[in-house]
C-alpha cells in the first residue's frame, strides 16, 4: 500500500461551522461529528477527509482542492450569492477572476472565516 493520506487536520474556533461552510461552498461532502468526544468535525473530500478541530487562535492554512467543472462552477455561484470574495491570485483573492494562470481550466482562490486559504483548481482536460 505504501502511503496514503487519510485526512488533514484543520483548525477552526467552531469545527462544525467551519466545516459545514466548506460543505456549502462546494456544494458536496457529508460533515459529521469525529474523535473520541464529537468534539471534531470530518468533511468528506474524494475519498479523504478535512477533519476540523477547535482551536481558537491558529494561524491560517492553505488548502488546495481538485474538483472537477460541476463543483467548480457551483461553488463559484455559491461565493457569488453569499457575496464572498475569490481570484485567481493568492496574493489578491479577491480579484474576481477564474482564469488559470497555471495552465490549467480555472482556479480560484477565497478565505473561509478562520483564515484560511482555499484554492480550487479545475484541471485542464
Amino acid at each position: 500500500m505504501g502511503v496514503t493520506l487519510d485526512h488533514v487536520g484543520v483548525p477552526a474556533a467552531d469545527p462544525e461551522a467551519a466545516a459545514r461552510f466548506l460543505a456549502d461552498v462546494l456544494g458536496t461532502g457529508v460533515v459529521a461529528p469525529a474523535g473520541p468526544d464529537g468534539d471534531m468535525f470530518n468533511l468528506s473530500v474524494g475519498q479523504r477527509a478535512l477533519t476540523y478541530v477547535r482551536a481558537p487562535v491558529h494561524d491560517g492554512h492553505h488548502i488546495a482542492l481538485r474538483v472537477d467543472e460541476q463543483v467548480f462552477s457551483g461553488a463559484i455561484a455559491r461565493l457569488r450569492e453569499r457575496g464572498l470574495r475569490f481570484g485567481n491570485d493568492p496574493a489578491d483573492p479577491s480579484n474576481g477572476q477564474t482564469a488559470d494562470p497555471l495552465g490549467g481550466a480555472g482556479r480560484i482562490y477565497f478565505l473561509d472565516p478562520d483564515g484560511h486559504l482555499f484554492e480550487l483548481i479545475l484541471p485542464a482536460t
